[in-house]
């Protein structure tokens, strides 16, 4: 079924096409889902997304794709739930980190599940900022206006979340000697 079809029958309430429409993105979703609520809460926040999805799906007008309005949906409803859980925090402070090189293959060498494993362990606040900018390519302004900080936070809080990812790479390299 054409993704404009599947989308018009979702949008009549049609049982198979919702179904389809959710087999066909929830693989996506959930991915995003896992990297901003952690794998404890990923399910949950995917099954939140879709609802708002089939609740919102007459606001799609057709332009750009449908994958990027799903992903956005998706991204919208795991900031909402992070709001509603609290966990979302902006640290104004330094940590300290140190800026020790790492090996520049050292992220390359890493599997899918460890990389992601990695980015769950980030500080909630920190990897919210990341996963916007880096993952899905929000700039710090429309980082700033989701979250409703400031931009210079946002620019702040990715740069430490770089540091923290950086550090665990360094005591990963540290444990392989």
């Amino acid at each position: 079924m054409q993704e404009q079809e599947l989308i018009s029958r979702c949008g009549a309430n049609d049982r198979v096409a919702q179904r389809l429409l959710y087999d066909r993105f929830a693989p996506l979703l959930l991915g995003i889902c896992r990297r901003y609520a952690g794998q404890q809460h990923a399910e949950d926040v995917m099954q939140d997304s879709f609802v708002r999805v089939f609740q919102y799906l007459a606001q799609y007008r057709n332009e750009g794709s449908f994958e990027g309005w799903i992903r956005r949906v998706c991204v919208n409803t795991c900031i909402r739930h992070l709001e509603k859980a609290k966990k979302m925090t902006v640290d104004y402070y330094g940590d300290g980190l140190p800026d020790h090189p790492v090996e520049p293959d050292a992220i390359s060498r890493m599997s899918a599940n460890e990389l992601l494993d990695l980015i769950d362990k980030i500080p909630e606040g920190y990897k919210t900022v990341f996963n916007l900018n880096v993952i899905e390519g929000y700039n710090h302004k429309d980082i700033a206006q989701l979250l409703g900080i400031e931009e210079s936070s946002s620019r702040s809080q990715l740069t430490k979340a770089r540091k923290y990812i950086q550090r665990s790479l360094e005591a990963t390299q540290k444990v392989e000697l």
